[in-house]
């Protein structure tokens, strides 16, 4: 079966919903940045003092005293501006993408990877530096998922054109001269961190096949949402022999079948996903929800 990559429109309400409030689907993605603008009314309403914010973000000190809800909490908080908006916008769409792709509770699991991981890598640091720097905000979340997205689909075209791959190098690497810039040791162990953590952890989750130079990591079934069948070895071995029977008679069905959605898939890395008719998205988003339910989840 092709199984290169799965890709389903952001705009159809292919995710799986945790909840329905009203007619909005809330899945992992909205719930994510449903969060971050309530973090941003947050930050408008505390004042100037930012008692509430102060408890949550990352701070190395507060962390050794006990407050390790901190490497959750940290990038909830952030501070209204345009590029906050952008942020939320971005991490919308490709966060979307790549729910589709991984499923709910998956994409909920290797969201919490980008948050921690690289939290405890900046715990480390700040063990062995003083004063520590304060760390905070959906931009490095936002950067861990974009470079999953580009590790998964390395060709796909950012306006005006730019591959996903170019786009990651440019930012990341602004980013880092940045940190180098100002000398922010904390800031260049968030950004390294946050990078290994994107591209093992999507590795490790059965993605991005390509970067064989990238490690992969066996995580448990409870997290990537691979739940192995369970029965007798009996009960196996019938299965199997059924199954062989009919591979038989779908196979050639089957064939057809993914040479048809490979042309497609071609198609969308080539052109995007604005090239393809109405019944090549749909088969898109069938192939998607198939992934998904052979994933288990």
């Amino acid at each position: 079966m092709s199984n290169r990559f799965s890709y389903s429109n952001q705009w159809s309400g292919g995710n799986e919903p945790w909840f329905r409030v009203g007619r909005v689907d809330v899945t992992t993605t909205v719930a994510l940045i449903s969060l971050g603008v309530l973090s941003v009314f947050i930050w408008v309403a505390e004042g100037p003092r930012k008692e509430f914010s102060r408890k949550i973000l990352l701070d190395s000190d507060k962390i050794s005293e006990g407050e390790i809800w901190r490497l959750i909490t940290w990038p909830l908080v952030n501070q209204p501006s345009i590029w906050t908006i952008f942020l939320f916008f971005i991490l919308y769409l490709l966060g979307n993408q790549l729910e589709n792709l991984m499923g709910r509770r998956p994409f909920m699991f290797f969201l919490l990877m980008l948050t921690v991981l690289p939290g405890v890598a900046v715990f480390l640091y700040g063990l062995g530096n003083s004063p520590s720097e304060l760390m905070y905000g959906l931009r490095y979340v936002e950067l861990g998922v974009l470079i999953a997205f580009a590790a998964q689909y390395p060709t796909a075209r950012f306006w005006p054109g730019v591959p996903a791959y170019g786009i990651v190098g440019v930012i990341y690497g602004l980013d880092i001269l940045q940190a180098l810039s100002v000398r922010s040791g904390p800031q260049l162990i968030m950004l390294i961190a946050v990078a290994a953590s994107a591209l093992v952890g999507f590795r490790s989750f059965g993605y991005a096949n390509d970067l064989h130079w990238v490690p992969k990591i066996r995580l448990p079934a409870l997290v990537t949402g691979n739940v192995p069948a369970r029965g007798s070895r009996a009960s196996r071995g019938k299965h199997k022999r059924r199954h062989l029977k009919l591979e038989t008679l779908s196979e050639k069905k089957e064939s057809s079948a993914e040479r048809e959605i490979d042309k497609i898939l071609d198609q969308v890395a080539e052109s995007g996903i604005t090239s393809l008719s109405k019944n090549q998205r749909k088969k898109l988003e069938e192939h998607s929800k198939k992934l998904r339910k052979e994933r288990g989840d």
